[in-house]
């Protein structure tokens, strides 16, 4: 150990783990705060100390211990984990993309909202140095960050980065690098990820969309829709009748349609594919596009490929027929999502449907995720209240 800096190491009953007294005090004891370390000889029979934490931050001699049994088996199969602590969230991001796109991953938005807004003051930067106080100060930086000009009209202002939009670029670099993890690339904690309490949170948003069509404003969009862009009107038909996500719509492939049994099979939020019942019509409608089994059934007029966002066309319709809030509430902006929101609402109006059926067609994951609709539930809450009146008479 004679590569040891010139401190006093304390050995720990562990083999190889040992402690320093750090000049910094335990905020809970007053004491000496202690770092724990381990030693370890490289392939070359070089002994190195490797620090693993301290003891106020909740590092114990057997965090140390079995930290270094870890190393130990990685040095062992000829891979130097010191090395892991120097990629960056660029090289992690990267890696991740290029794996996403070849899984079929829609991951395209995510990515240029990442490469827009964030890479340039991140992707250099190791992941070990990735800290609670850095993610939240990128936070606000990008909460303050213009999005992009608004009309010629209002020249000067500018709309700034919703919530959401910063969220999707910090889940994106989260989910880059648990793919690090699982790849072997990064041996560390992910610190994008979130814990209840923690120091590191994303932004609190209310992105619950409150709007969905009356009939009749379904019926003039999707009538234009079907001068202009056939294929986009069969999309939006599709959501409007099923309740199918924009995304799941996006996958789906010639082989995904059982037409004589009217089945769709969904590849759903998470990668699961799920069986979907739908109506005759509409199994017929996609049937008719004669796709080749692993053929994408909606297809870009530009490159034949699978559609990864919502065609322009959309948006036009939506502004050509009025649909959007003149205030800009965005709860209240149409989206394509606002054909999913309708079918649920509509279901829900319609008396016919339970809570928990709804949650099934919706194919949420928890009954919060429906109780949104379950104000527009026909009830008798004038009837219960009089209870209490009747009480009180």
């Amino acid at each position: 150990m004679s590569n040891a800096p010139d401190r006093k190491y304390v050995k720990t009953k562990f083999e190889g783990v040992f402690y320093r007294l750090s000049p910094k005090r335990d905020p809970r004891t007053g004491e000496a705060d202690r770092v724990y370390c381990f030693w370890y000889a490289d392939h070359a029979g070089k002994g190195h100390w490797k620090t693993v934490g301290r003891h106020s931050k909740g590092t114990r001699p057997q965090t140390a211990r079995n930290t270094r049994a870890n190393f130990l088996t990685e040095l062992a199969k000829g891979v130097n984990p010191v090395e892991h602590g120097k990629i960056t969230v660029g090289q992690a991001v990267e890696a991740y993309h290029t794996w996403a796109e070849s899984e079929g991953k829609h991951i395209a938005k995510h990515y240029s909202q990442y490469a827009a807004h964030l890479r340039s003051k991140i992707q250099a930067t190791p992941i070990a140095q990735v800290t609670p106080g850095l993610l939240s100060a990128l936070k606000k930086e990008l909460m303050e960050t213009p999005a992009y000009r608004k009309a010629a009209d209002e020249a000067g202002k500018y709309k700034m980065l919703a919530g959401q939009t910063v969220n999707n670029i910090f889940n994106f670099m989260r989910a880059a690098v648990y793919r690090a993890i699982a790849t072997g690339a990064w041996n560390g904690a992910n610190p994008f990820a979130t814990k209840r309490g923690g120091p590191w949170q994303l932004v609190k948003v209310n992105n619950a969309r409150l709007r969905f069509f009356s009939p009749d404003e379904a019926k003039i969009l999707l009538a234009d829709l079907e001068v202009r862009n056939p294929q986009l009107h069969d999309m939006a038909l599709l959501s409007l009748r099923t309740g199918l996500r924009v995304t799941e719509i996006f996958k789906l492939r010639g082989q995904d349609v059982d037409a004589h049994a009217s089945i769709l099979y969904v590849i759903e939020k998470g990668g699961q594919r799920t069986a979907l019942r739908v109506p005759d019509d509409i199994a017929s409608m996609l049937r008719g596009y004669d796709r080749a089994p692993g053929e994408p059934i909606f297809q870009s007029t530009e490159t034949g490929k699978a559609l990864i966002k919502t065609p322009a066309a959309f948006r036009f319709a939506v502004k050509r027929l009025k649909l959007n809030p003149t205030n800009g509430d965005s709860l209240y902006a149409v989206t394509f999502h606002t054909f999913r929101h309708t079918f649920a609402s509509w279901l829900a109006q319609s008396g016919k449907v339970s809570l928990q059926e709804l949650m099934k067609l919706m194919r949420h994951k928890n009954i919060n995720m429906t109780l949104r609709y379950a104000h527009l539930m026909p009830g008798q809450e004038s009837e219960k209240l009089s209870i209490i009146d009747g009480l009180l008479a």
